[in-house]
């Protein structure tokens, strides 16, 4: 029913609108073709106060929010300092593994150094190119290297122990990280809700000269009817029913 009525009404002003062309009255012309675009300017007008009312509570609750407060107060200081504490632990596991490596390499190669100087030796005896003095000397020699295997062995183990437990910093800096990562996340969450409909307001907002505001007022500079607060904002919408 009400858009028969509305065809019927758009119809009674196409034909006062040919008329007055007709009859050469551009007063009441303009005034016909104002009228079919009123309703459209009405819809837009209301909807771009609707998103506006949306962005300005979305604001106001992003910054009042106990939740937020929380994070900016206590969470992401409490973030930087947990980032440091896992710097710290890598840094300490880097130096302790590196250490331990140094430490450990001139043992490696002392080792293999007498084990390669035993073997040429051994090759000799094997192939029976060796004299009874130098057999006796070898078998001394072959005592001295057991001893250092044993000793050096211990030394490496200990070293490849601190190695594995420097690595234990892994599960620490683990939940750490997964803890900053799940703030970053939720703030980011909250975030783009707001940039969505920060952004879904400046797609559809009307030209400046539907406007009186200018912006927030800046000190001595002239600028017409101001903004001044989120006070002032919350005002004028609900002057304008929004």
């Amino acid at each position: 029913m009400e858009n028969a009525i509305a065809v019927d009404d758009r119809l009674d002003r196409a034909r006062a609108l040919v008329t007055a062309l007709e009859t050469g009255d551009e007063i009441k012309a303009n005034l016909v073709i104002k009228s079919f675009s009123a309703p459209a300017d009405h819809d837009l007008f209301h909807e771009v106060g609707r998103l506006t009312r949306e962005l300005h509570d979305a604001i106001v609750g992003f910054a009042t929010d106990r939740e937020v407060t929380r994070v900016v107060q206590h969470e992401i200081p409490d973030a930087a300092e947990r980032l440091k504490y896992v710097i710290e632990l890598t840094e300490n596991a880097a130096n302790q593994t590196l250490e331990a490596v140094e430490f450990s390499i001139p043992v490696s190669e002392e080792l293999a150094s007498v084990a390669k100087k035993l073997a040429a030796e051994w090759d000799c005896f094997c192939e029976r190119k060796m004299e009874l003095t130098d057999f006796r000397a070898l078998s001394a020699e072959i005592g001295d290297f057991l001893a250092l295997a044993s000793n050096h062995s211990e030394i490496l183990n200990k070293k490849l122990t601190e190695i594995l437990l420097a690595q234990g910093y892994q599960d620490l800096t683990g939940q750490v990280i997964r803890r900053v990562i799940n703030l970053i996340s939720d703030m980011e969450e909250k975030l783009v809700k707001l940039v969505a409909i920060s952004g879904d307001a400046r797609q559809r907002e009307v030209d400046k000269s539907q406007c009186d505001m200018e912006g927030p007022a800046i000190p001595n500079i002239e600028q017409g009817e101001m903004i001044g607060n989120q006070n002032d904002v919350d005002d004028l919408l609900s002057s304008l029913g929004f």
